[in-house]
């Protein structure tokens, strides 16, 4: 798996395009954390490459680290069943380091901080994207 993070608008889903060569008849399954909650592997059958972006916001729909490392393993899991699967996951760093005030947020920050240190402790590649530029952490 390969977790790739950065700040908001950094170019991360640009780098992620070209650096998997994604383009039309590439079958590919694009999760948007933004619009939808992101779906089991069961869902999922002839993919070769799958991305989760908006893993920011996906985790504030549900803040529950433990539910999300398991999920991030049932996904590691689908990748090894079969070679030529990726999984990807694009997060954005929230709040920069500034603790928020609202207590919700602090609780939803802290929670994107706990799930980002599991999945890059699971991911066998890190990239941070700032302007465009990519530099692996891992």
């Amino acid at each position: 798996m390969h977790f790739v993070v950065g700040g908001a608008f950094q170019g991360k889903r640009k780098w992620v395009r070209e650096r998997y060569g994604i383009s039309e008849g590439v079958h590919i399954v694009w999760h948007d954390g933004y619009q939808e909650p992101y779906r089991l592997p069961d869902d999922i059958k002839m993919a070769k490459i799958v991305v989760f972006d908006g893993l920011e916001a996906a985790i504030r729909r549900f803040p529950n680290a433990e539910e999300w490392e398991q999920f991030f393993r049932t996904w590691q899991q689908w990748q090894d069943e079969a070679a030529g699967r990726t999984v990807i996951w694009v997060g954005t760093d929230i709040t920069q380091g500034v603790v928020p005030t609202e207590r919700e947020d602090r609780r939803w920050r802290d929670v994107v901080g706990i799930c980002y240190q599991r999945l890059a402790a699971i991911c066998c590649r890190v990239d941070r994207i700032w302007c465009g530029l990519a530099e692996r952490l891992k």
